[in-house]
């Protein structure tokens, strides 16, 4: 009799235990769903905004990119160098926003998508520029893009005798 009773009380407080061990696992779970919903929250804003910024970011490009083909002394070369770029900008920053190292490889595409040589011509034309235009294109993120497009709509809007 006394190991039955042995036994139920070794049963019961193991069973109290696990209660109120569920109580503060089940605590946790909600403070874990709740941090997750804030998370999800900020990281909708956050998103919100880099899509935001991108498309002023092409606005702001695009525009300055047509004053400067509407310009009568327009170097012609230049501007075909960096049209895919200017124009395919908002689908290489989205890619660009994925992760480190995915500059070249969505350019490469863009620039193919106009002609099979396009993207060769582009680095040779890269490569006759200064060492920041360079270093720039090397970084291959986001931030290299967006610092490559200013950089390249700056060069153009310099007069030709100042380069």
């Amino acid at each position: 009799m006394i190991f039955v009773l042995s036994i139920m009380a070794i049963f019961v407080a193991i069973s109290i235990y696990f209660f109120f061990r569920a109580e503060k696992l089940q605590r946790e779970v909600i403070l874990a769903k709740r941090d997750g919903n804030i998370a999800r929250k900020e990281n909708k804003v956050l998103i919100d905004s880099m899509a935001l910024l991108a498309s002023r970011y092409e606005e702001f490009a695009r525009n300055r990119f047509q004053e400067l083909k509407n310009r009568p002394q327009a170097n012609e070369e230049n501007i075909k160098q960096i049209a895919p770029l200017i124009n395919n900008y908002s689908t290489i920053f989205a890619e660009c926003l994925k992760g480190k190292e995915r500059l070249k490889p969505i350019t490469q595409r863009c620039y193919q998508l106009i002609d099979s040589s396009a993207f060769k011509e582009f680095n040779q034309y890269l490569g006759k520029r200064d060492a920041q235009i360079k270093r720039m294109w090397s970084s291959n993120n986001l931030n290299g893009f967006v610092s490559l497009v200013e950089a390249l709509l700056v060069n153009l809007e310099q007069p030709q005798d100042k380069k």
